[in-house]
């Protein structure tokens, strides 16, 4: 007998659909691609229960008589290709014919469409991939398909979605990204009845980029225009100095279509150069017009990536075009004219002032408050730290639990000093003495005892009583504000008040992001009001974070959270670890002795802390038996 069947049509669509279908937004994604092909230039989609109760698109394309609608539904059914020759020259953002029987066999789905020149419209009704009816249609010339119960037969798939709020994000992202490339295209999304996203057909980008990214980032951009080897490229890049903790926000199109590829980064990061900082990546907006026979789309299933014939090339056009743009920002200084006298430049420079007869010390420390000489640093015990008394056992969000003793608070560590700081006096030699560590830490393994170093401006190098120990320095203040921002949502203690409340500027998905997840944020000891649709005022923060760049530090966290696929905790405690994870110092701030050991310190007072909020080490050691099995000694 043989072993080899032909899988039935309808088990062929449910595995295609698993290829294709990753979630909602690819649903969303490949309906609107179609609706794009069809001519359309109204588009209005709606959305209940982040996709999986409905995904609805309407448009006022070309539409399809009753035969092609019904073709739609075979697979590989589609009007975008004929021949061979086509897959080396595809124009249009569809053209395999696996979208729709894909979606149609994993829901309840229905169409209706009307050509212009028909009398009335057709409608077919589809459950699981099975035609349940169809019949005629009253309807508007174009093309309406609905999409209901999306995984009602795939209940193992529909268990691997995020959480609403993360689909909506998606949902939303996939509209963006199919709204930029065509902004003569009237785009709508409703989300559970709202409008989430209303954006005008337009001649010019500039509207769309303000109405989905927000004023701040608009004047935060460069306009791009370049041609190069036929490779048009046209749109806008970030201005030195703003940039981003992700890729997510360089979006670029080739031929109208949202991709990823290697050569496109490769040229954005050599046309920028020195100019954006190691692990920063700048936002852009580019569009790549260019020959359909010079780049291959048909690569991955969802269309997302693709290769070029030249990639060389490719990543070379891309370079000087942002070259180009960066050096056209540059505006020339003028110099000095030899006829004017220079006389009355310098006095027009001039300033007269009268000291002030008192310090101004006296302003801020009163003598009779000034503050007590720092403590000298507990003696440096030989023996290993006293083993701790019965405590019960706290749950730690997940991770391994250890008895620890009650301790005060631990107070936020001191911000890094400057990298550069200002030349004033000369510097004192260190001194190589260990910087001692209380000897009452709660941990019976080889918690570190004496600061000895820091490797890289990234590791504690400390002493412990079984060898030596290094500490990575983020990771272990990471876990420190995670602990102290816990306890403090937990004991309602007051937020920190900004003196001067921040405007801060948000991209329509963080700020959708924001909103939903307010009264987390405001348990934390954010204290938030809105401006606008995508403004907010920050009127304070958590006792427990530096007020250095309050904006970097909320939209970072904002950009992790937003996609959550690497959480491993609840999503409230993931609000935690994310701030304390963006309000840690990081790898190569310099840290001073004294401040490794006030940090080793606070670690010590954590229930929890040989690891970070999220699972990974704080400290690793290198045992004395280790040390002296390498230099031959045993």
């Amino acid at each position: 007998m043989s072993k080899i069947h032909v899988l039935s049509e309808h088990l062929s669509n449910r595995i295609a659909a698993g290829e294709v279908i990753e979630r909602p937004a690819s649903v969303l994604k490949e309906l609107v691609e179609n609706a794009i092909d069809a001519g359309a230039d109204r588009i209005r989609v709606e959305i209940e229960r982040a996709g999986t109760r409905l995904i609805a698109v309407s448009d006022n394309g070309c539409g399809m008589d009753p035969d092609d609608a019904l073709l739609s539904l075979e697979p590989h059914g589609t009007s975008k290709i004929r021949e061979e020759a086509d897959i080396d020259r595809i124009a249009t953002l569809g053209f395999r014919g696996e979208a729709i029987p894909s979606i149609a066999a994993i829901s309840r789905f229905s169409i209706e469409t009307r050509t212009a020149d028909a009398l009335e419209g057709f409608r077919v009704e589809v459950a699981g991939g099975k035609i349940v009816e169809t019949l005629p249609a009253g309807c508007a010339p174009g093309t309406t398909i609905r999409v209901r119960d999306l995984f009602f037969n795939t209940p193992a798939r529909k268990k691997f979605l995020k959480s609403p709020a993360t689909e909506e994000h998606h949902l939303e992202e996939a509209l963006l990204m199919l709204a930029l490339p065509y902004p003569r295209i009237t785009f709508e999304l409703l989300m559970d009845g709202r409008v989430a996203i209303h954006s005008p057909a337009s001649e010019q980008l500039d509207s769309r980029l303000r109405a989905f990214f927000g004023r701040h980032f608009q004047d935060q951009m460069l306009p791009v225009q370049h041609r190069e080897n036929g490779i048009d490229i046209s749109g806008y890049i970030a201005a030195p100095g703003f940039s981003r903790n992700s890729r997510r926000e360089q979006r670029t199109f080739v031929n109208g279509r949202a991709v990823e590829s290697p050569a496109l980064y490769r040229g954005l990061r050599e046309g920028y150069a020195t100019l954006s900082d190691a692990g920063r990546y700048p936002p852009c907006v580019l569009f790549l017009t260019m020959d359909p026979g010079a780049v291959d789309v048909n690569v991955h299933p969802a269309k997302r990536e693709v290769r070029f014939k030249q990639e060389y090339v490719v990543s070379r056009a891309v370079a000087a075009a942002v070259g180009m743009a960066l050096r056209r920002r540059r505006t020339p200084v003028s110099a000095l004219d030899p006829k004017v006298p220079m006389e009355p430049l310098l006095e027009s420079v001039r300033i007269h002032y009268t000291p002030s007869p008192v310090r101004q010390e006296d302003f801020f420390e009163p003598p009779e408050q000034a503050a007590p000489a720092a403590l000298p640093a507990e003696p440096l015990t030989a023996a290993a730290p006293p083993a701790p008394p019965a405590a019960t056992i706290v749950p730690d969000t997940g991770l391994t639990d250890q008895p620890r003793v009650d301790r005060e608070p631990a107070t936020p560590l001191p911000p890094p000093p400057a990298k550069n700081p200002e030349p004033h006096a000369p510097e004192e030699t260190p001194s190589r003495t260990p910087h001692p560590l209380p000897g009452a830490m709660v941990f019976n393994g080889n918690w570190p005892t004496a600061v000895i170093g820091v490797l890289d401006d990234t590791y504690i190098i400390a002493s412990g009583p079984a060898g030596l120990v290094l500490v990575d320095q983020h990771a272990a203040h990471e876990r420190i504000l995670f602990e102290q921002l816990l306890r403090d949502s937990s004991a309602d203690i007051p937020a920190q008040r900004l003196l001067l409340p921040l405007s801060v500027e948000l991209p329509r998905t963080a700020a959708a992001m924001l909103w939903r997840s307010r009264d987390l944020l405001e348990k934390l000891g954010f204290d938030l009001e809105p401006l606008g649709n995508h403004t907010i005022m920050l009127n304070a923060v958590p006792a427990a974070l530096p007020t250095g760049d309050l904006e970097k530090l909320l939209l970072d966290m904002l950009a992790e959270l937003i996609e959550n696929t690497a959480a491993r905790l609840p999503l409230e405690t993931e609000f935690v670890a994310r701030a304390a994870c963006k309000a840690a110092i990081k790898a190569h701030d310099h840290l001073t002795p004294e401040m490794a050991r006030q940090l080793l310190e606070q670690l010590g007072k954590c229930r929890q802390g040989t690891l970070c909020p999220h699972g990974r080490p704080t400290m690793l050691t290198i045992t004395l038996a280790e040390i002296e099995r390498r230099f031959g000694r045993k």
